[in-house]
Parts: C-alpha cells; structure tokens; sequence
C-alpha cells in the first residue's frame, strides 16, 4: 500500500498524530462532572472546557493546511505534535479554570496543525487505487484514540484525578513526536501532479474566521439558569447571532478579493464535494453531542458508574474502528454513494429512539443502540472522507484536508453547544455529584434536535446518488465542474 521505508514510516508517524488528538480529547468528556463538581464551576464554564479547544481548532485548520503547502506537511504536522504535548503538559499543572481554558486553546492550535496536513500526507503516500483503505487506516487510529481516551476515563475519576487525563496525553504526545522525528528528517516527496504553492498565508481571513468562530460559540451557549430564565435570553442570543453573521459575511467579502483565501467558494459548484462537506459537519456533530452528553445521561441520570459509562461509549467507539477499515474495503470495491447514506441513516435512527424517552432506557438498550450507531459511523466515516479527498484535483487536496478538518471540528464545536443547550436549558446551570432526574429530559431534547439535523445529512448525503454529474464523479478520481469537464466524464463514462 506504500513506498517502502520512508512511506511506511510516514503512514505510522500520521496515525500516531490523529491518535495523539482524539485521545487529547475523550477522557475530558468523562471526567467533565466530577471536574465541574471538584473545580466549583457550572455546566456553561464545563462546556467551555470542550469549546475552548475546538474553537483555534477549527479555525486553524485551512491557515494550517496552508502552512503545509508553503513549508512542507510532514514538518507542520510535527510542530503540531509538539505543540499540543507542551500544551497538555500545562493543562495537567493549571491551577485555575481559567488557565485550564488557556492550555486548552493552545492544544487546540497544536491539534490543527496536525489534523490539518495528516490526509495530504497520506494521499501522497498511499497508491490512489488503495486510497480508501489508507483513509481507513487513519480514520482508524483517531477511533482508536477515542477509545483509548475513554477506555482509561474511570481512573482519572478514581482512584487518580482529573489532571491525569491531561498528563497522560502529554505522554502519548511524546511517542507521538519520536514516531514522527524520521519524517521531519526525510520528508515525503510532494503529490504527483500537485503544482507547489509559495503563495502568502491569508492571514486576514484566518484572523476573522477565528472570530466568527468564536462569537458563533458565545451566540449558542446558555449564560443564563434554567427555563424560568429563557425568555430573556433572546437579549444575548439574538445580538450575538447578528455579530457573528456581519463577520461571516466581512470574512466572505475578504475571501473573494484576496489571491490566495483561505476558502475556495468556486470548489463548492462539486456538488460531491459540497454534500459530503455538510454531512462530515453533521456526523461529527452528533458524535460530539453523544461523547459529551452521555456521561451526563448514564452518570447523573440514570445513576449508572463511571466505569459502566465508558464501558458503553468505548464499545460504540470500538465498532466505529472495525467499520472504519470495513468501510474503506467497501468503498474501494464498489464506489457506492449509498454506503454514505446507509451509514449515517442508522446514526441518526439511533438518535431518534434516544430522544423519544430516556427514562425507561436500560443498559442492554443502551448498547444495542450504541452498537448500532458506532457501525453506521464507522461505514460512513472512511467511505466520506475518501470521496472528499478524491473530488478535487492534486492541487486542492491540502484545501479538501482542510476544510474535511475543519467541518469535522465545527461540528464537534456545534455538537457541544447543542448539548449544553439542552441540558442547561431544562436542569438550570449547576452540576453537582447527585442524581437528578431533569438530566433525562435534557439529554432527551438534545437528542432530538441533534436527530432532526442528522435526517438532514442524510437528505444531503442521498443528494449526489440522483444528481447526474456527481453520479459520474464516482467513476473517476477527480472531477472538474465545469461543462466541459463533465462531457468528458460522461464519454469516459460511456467507454
């Protein structure tokens, strides 16, 4: 599947990288109630401690992929590494939330830099017949850290604290820098038929998007206690909503009149490329929602331990591996479109039961539905991301990394914010170490909204299978949208 040596080290140097970042990740999520009960802090500050990482991940991502293009991908994917250890290491000795928040950031700009340049590599490195299962191997090990993360969740509540979570992603972080060591000293050539790209960061657009990020996250959060509280949080919703649109549309002026942007709007006309987009947006919302709402649910709600609750989300993460390498062998063997909708069609029927009633859920319910949903993610991840990185043409790849990146990370970032609203909008702000029974119907609305938005990617992800010229996308690597490009296709097509 790849070159010999060096290739192969540079397959197992990205999959150390996409591990280290999920696993930076999901012990957080676990410890999040006995961290929010043992620093003082309310359910808002807690989920600031998932935003305030996703948030410069997010953002980062496209400046980071250009970065990679300007000064190599394997040597940024390194600093990436680098960075988010340092930061991790800060985020085991910070004394206060705020400097929690701080490391957090931090980690979150490191984790781009990362994420960023792991599918230009592995595009340049795996043979294009082979593509879908060096996807699957990637998306694999960012399972895999999502797994490990949750898996060791229970001791960082007990018998070892919270801080561990951070420390021991500092070690993993540390074998992720040695692994990754050989292929800053011997780079991978570029892709073949990548025109290099010298051309000057759009640090504007970065600066702006970053913001409008931000302010977005602010908009959709809850500052305020409870129902008997909502009907005045239109006074905060609704002017931050409206900041954070007049920034988006300075950021999307900006981007039509500088040479190189950050976001090529002309690339969306794929309308593979655009539909596979939206969904990857909507499948990581979900599993954001479910990774930092359950533990609410099973712990708080259902008075279940913290080891049987990541026991539960470590299985759905498990069959999501075993499907990520069956996903990408599928997709290699037929190109079907439908593996996409069949995948996230059962993500989203398992979100509609879970939102219905909570209350009378039982463990073996509770992983039946899991297992289902951890087999429709696991499908519908590897075959996604193949066809994102094989619609646009050498040169856009770092562009198609990029933006994969940076969907999948807003969704995580909206996947959050959906949950807190949710849960705080029916429990009030505090969080304690008790039971209580409003964390049901909490997690019940986050369900359902978070469901209504999955059906929705299913529609988009169903789109291309009726749309002509992304039909004939899947019989080739790349597509070119113009009428030209696509009368081509469709003689090719014809033999």
């Amino acid at each position: 599947m790849t070159t010999p040596g060096a290739g192969t080290r540079t397959v197992v140097a990205v999959i150390a990288g996409t591990f280290l970042i999920m696993f930076a990740v999901s012990p957080i999520s676990i410890v999040l109630p006995t961290l929010a009960a043992e620093l003082g802090i309310d359910l808002a500050e807690a989920s600031w401690i998932m935003t305030a990482y996703l948030v410069p991940l997010t953002a980062c991502l496209l400046p980071s992929g250009r970065l990679g293009d300007q000064f190599g991908h394997t040597r940024i994917f390194f600093w990436g590494l680098v960075l988010s250890t340092c930061a991790a290491i800060a985020g085991s000795l910070a004394p206060h939330w705020y400097l929690l928040l701080i490391a957090r950031a931090v980690q979150g700009v490191g984790a781009a830099l990362v994420s960023a340049n792991c599918y230009p590599i592995i595009t340049a490195t795996v043979a294009s017949n082979q593509r879908g299962r060096g996807v699957g191997i990637a998306t694999m090990a960012s399972s895999l850290g999502s797994m490990a993360g949750t898996a060791l969740g229970p001791l960082f509540v007990s018998p070892l604290t919270w801080r561990w979570a951070f420390a021991t992603a500092a070690g993993a972080g540390c074998i992720a820098i040695a692994v990754a060591l050989p292929t800053v000293v011997s780079p991978i050539p570029e892709p073949a038929g990548a025109t290099p790209r010298r051309n000057r960061t759009d640090w504007p657009g970065a600066i702006l998007l970053l913001l409008t990020l931000i302010v977005a996250s602010l908009s959709l959060n809850h500052f305020h206690d409870g129902p008997e509280t909502f009907a005045d949080g239109w006074r905060w919703h609704l002017p931050m909503h409206g900041v954070t649109a007049a920034l988006f549309l300075m950021f999307v002026l900006i981007e039509q009149r500088v040479p190189e942007p950050l976001i090529r709007f002309s690339q969306f006309r794929n309308i593979r490329f655009s539909t596979a987009m939206v969904a990857n947006g909507v499948l990581h919302m979900t599993m954001m929602m479910t990774i930092f709402s359950m533990p609410f649910l099973m712990q708080r709600g259902l008075g279940m331990s913290a080891v049987t609750t990541a026991g539960l989300v470590a299985t759905m993460q498990a069959v999501t591996v075993a499907m990520t390498l069956i996903g990408g062998w599928l997709y290699d063997r037929t190109r079907s479109p439908w593996l996409c909708v069949v995948g996230l069609s059962c993500v989203a029927g398992g979100l509609t039961i879970l939102g219905l009633d909570p209350s009378g859920m039982d463990i073996v319910t509770l992983f039946i539905l899991i297992v289902i949903m951890g087999f429709g993610s696991g499908i519908f991840l590897t075959t996604n991301n193949t066809r994102i990185m094989s619609a646009l043409s050498p040169e856009y790849r770092g562009f198609a990394s990029g933006m994969l990146e940076t969907t999948r990370q807003y969704g995580h970032t909206l996947g959050v914010a959906v949950a807190t609203i949710g849960l705080s909008g029916v429990i009030g702000g505090a969080v304690t170490s008790e039971m209580n029974p409003a964390v049901l119907e909490g997690f019940a609305l986050s369900a359902a909204v978070t469901a209504a938005i999955t059906w929705v990617g299913v529609a988009l992800a169903a789109y291309p299978i009726w749309s002509r010229s992304a039909r004939i996308s899947d019989s080739s690597d790349v597509i070119d949208p113009s009428p030209l490009g696509l009368a081509v296709a469709r003689r090719t097509e014809r033999g």
